[in-house]
Formats: C-alpha cells, structure tokens, sequence
C-alpha cells in the first residue's frame, strides 16, 4: 500500500471514529462499495471484497493496519465464502471505555 494510499485509509478511519465517538455509536456497518467511494481507495474493488484483505485488517497486519491502528474491531461475513460486501466496525475495547465514560457523564 503506497504512502498515500495508507493517508487515505487513516484519514478516513480518524474521521469515522471521530463521527462515531460524536454521536455516540459504538458500531456501523458499511457496503464494500460504500468504503470504496469514503476512502476514495485506489484499491481495486475485488481486494475489497475479498476474505484475505478483511481477515489482514481484522489481524491488524501491515499494510492492511490503518482501521486496527485506528481503535476498529473488524467483522464481517463472507457470501458464498469468497465475497465479503457488508462490513462492521465497532469502536475497540479502549475507545468503547471512552465512549461508556461520555455516556455516564451523560446520564448523571
């Protein structure tokens, strides 16, 4: 993944967690297509939708690092058991503690 590429992905992911963390939501789930166009990812689609490029980011291996790097816990199911095209991120354990802490605050 190019220098540029990764800025794309990490930009995007900052600015999700962000946009998650302001409206108190813990977890969305995207389309494949969806990601594509927010990231505006270079990427070819069929990486996208592919079990191996998931499975890599859910691990949080490098190149595919950015949404773990994040604080994004990775979940998906496969069609058919090749095509991944719907995608849920959920905010990790450290930002969950945040956010439960804003929502206390909240309600006190």
């Amino acid at each position: 993944m190019s220098v540029q590429e990764k800025t794309r992905w990490k930009n995007w992911a900052d600015g999700l967690r962000q946009e998650m963390m302001t409206s108190l939501t813990p977890e969305v789930t995207k389309t494949v297509a969806t990601i594509t166009s927010e990231t505006a990812t270079t990427k070819a689609e069929s990486t996208l939708r592919s079990v191996r490029f998931w499975k890599a980011c859910q691990a949080g291996k490098s190149p595919n690092d950015t949404l773990a790097t994040a604080g994004f816990e990775i979940e998906f199911e496969p069609e058919d058991g090749k095509n991944v095209s719907e995608v849920t991120l959920k905010l990790n354990q450290t930002w969950m503690s945040i956010l439960q802490r804003v929502l206390d605050r909240k309600r006190a």
